[in-house]
């Protein structure tokens, strides 16, 4: 795993313990980003959940997805 892609995986990981800190759920990720006028990437709810599990490798979309979470959960 790239330098780049071990960055995004630590943020990945505090998404997810954030979530779990504040009884949030995937519900709510999906709830914040269908709430995103014409977002630039286009992602279904279980790909979403794929992201937050870990299971989608750290192309654009997903890079962006998670920075996305980051501002939106004020957790930078």
């Amino acid at each position: 795993m790239s330098e780049v892609e071990q960055s995004f995986d630590s943020q990945r990981k505090k998404i997810v313990e954030y979530l779990e800190q504040e009884g949030k759920g995937n519900k709510d990720v999906i709830w914040a980003y269908e709430n995103i006028n014409e977002p630039p990437y286009k992602f279904r709810k279980s790909d979403i959940s794929s992201v937050l599990n870990g299971n989608r490798k750290y192309t654009q979309s997903v890079k962006w997805l998670i920075t996305f979470l980051i501002k939106y959960f004020d957790l930078d």
